[in-house]
Formats: C-alpha cells, sequence, structure tokens
C-alpha cells in the first residue's frame, strides 16, 4: 500500500512529492496516515525492545561461556604462574591502573553497539524497489561493508540505503560519516527509522569521543517511552560517573 511505502521510506522522486501534496490537500488522507504512523510506530517499538532484550540474553550467554576453562590443567598453572611475574615486575604500573576504574566512551560504546543491520535486512522494512540498495544490503549481511557504501551511495534518498550506510561506517569506524547518515534520516522524519537513528547516532557520537553531544541524544531518548529508553538511561548514568 502507499501510505505503508511512504511510512517505510520507500518513496522516492515524483511519487514522493505527489504523496506529500495528497497530505497537504486531503484531510481524511492525512488523518489516515497519521494513524498508521502511530500503529507502526507502537508495533516497532514492541518489536524492537523484544529483538534488544533477545540480543542482550545472547551477548550475555557468549560472555559467560568465554570464561569457561579448566582452572587445573597444567598449562592454565603455567600461564597463571607466568601472568604472576609479570604482575611483580609491573606492580608500579598496576597500582596506577587499579585507581582508575572509569569505562571510557569507546567501552561504553562497545558494550551496547548492537548490528541492527543484520537483523533489519531479513524483515519486511529491508525491501526496496531499487536493485542496487537490495545488493548493498546483501553486501553488508556479507560483511563487505566499503561495497556496499558504494551501492548505497547510487540512491542518497532512499531512506534504507541511508540507514545502511550509517551502519557500515561504524562497522568501518568512519563515525562522522555515520553521524550524517543518521542526522539525514532524523531530519528526513517521516519514516520508522528514527529512533533507530537517534540512538546509532548517540553511539557514533560516544564512539568519537562528542561525549556532550551523545549525552544530549541519550536524554532525549530516555525522555521518551521507546525501545531504546532503558539503555539509553544506562549509558547516561555511566557518562555521569566519569
Amino acid at each position: 500500500m502507499l501510505i505503508d511505502k511512504y511510512i517505510a521510506g520507500k518513496l522516492e522522486d515524483a511519487d514522493l512529492k505527489e504523496f506529500k501534496i495528497r497530505i497537504e490537500t486531503d484531510a481524511n488522507f492525512a488523518r489516515e496516515v497519521k494513524l498508521r504512523k502511530e500503529i507502526y510506530n507502537t508495533i516497532g517499538n514492541d518489536k524492537k525492545m523484544a529483538l534488544l532484550k533477545t540480543l542482550n540474553n545472547i551477548n550475555l550467554r557468549k560472555a559467560n561461556s568465554v570464561f569457561r576453562i579448566n582452572i587445573y590443567s597444567r598449562q592454565v598453572q603455567a600461564f597463571a604462574a607466568s601472568v604472576v611475574i609479570l604482575l611483580i615486575v609491573g606492580a608500579g604500573l598496576l597500582t596506577n591502573y587499579m585507581g582508575n576504574d572509569q569505562l571510557s566512551n569507546i567501552d561504553i560504546y562497545n558494550t551496547h553497539f548492537i548490528d541492527e543491520g543484520s537483523i533489519i535486512s531479513t524483515r519486511s522494512e529491508a525491501k526496496t524497489n531499487n536493485s542496487l540498495v537490495e545488493a548493498g544490503v546483501r553486501l553488508y549481511s556479507n560483511e563487505k561493508y566499503t561495497e556496499a557504501v558504494t551501492m548505497f551511495d547510487s540512491n542518497p534518498e532512499n531512506i534504507i540505503a541511508r540507514l545502511y550506510t550509517g551502519f557500515s561506517c561504524m562497522k568501518l569506524e568512519q563515525f562522522d560519516k555515520a553521524e550524517k547518515q543518521f542526522k539525514y534520516i532524523i531530519n528526513h522524519n517521516d519514516n520508522i527509522f528514527i529512533d533507530q537513528a537517534e540512538w546509532n547516532l548517540g553511539l557514533s557520537y560516544l564512539a568519537n569521543n562528542k561525549t556532550n553531544q551523545a549525552s544530549e541524544v541519550f536524554a532525549k531518548i530516555a525522555a521518551e517511552n521507546g525501545a531504546y529508553r532503558a539503555p539509553a538511561s544506562d549509558i547516561i548514568k555511566k557518562l555521569d560517573s566519569k
């Protein structure tokens, strides 16, 4: 349906202009679009909150499994002995380090960054009439981020292309470029990816050591009833404790 394509950011060029003119001239149609957007946002937040919970549980299980080692093996005991020697030799450095237990911005970023791109690629929102954008999504899924960006650049007005360009730039640690993509989506306004764009913009600011800008973004997210409210509040607490 045309309204669904508009909300998902799939309308482009003449179709998009014609759609916006109809919104301005047809009050009943404008109300229908508004209602549909509210429904999308409600469903989207529920799905994203469930997704975040699932991914956090997966990450927790992975973290726990990493440290399951046999402490009684000779190899582990020999390694532990060598570590003790190194600690004794470097006691002065260790003392200085122990006094600083604060998380850096990049530590906080790594804790909260989730590769949403590989999840979205399996959902209907990632479908588009543009074959080059779909090719870019496939490249992203195969971790070919530079090639993916080249594909996405072929259609700069496509919201999905912008979103995935932002994700790709984060993967490439090109956070200045990522910021521009997420800002475009937020300023575009008429799409269902604004909350994701805001969240990843905050993370990009964080990784780029733009702490003040990151704090402003996360404070806004924490004040709203969206899917990213809880993790945004957690980040604010960590930044305030620094």
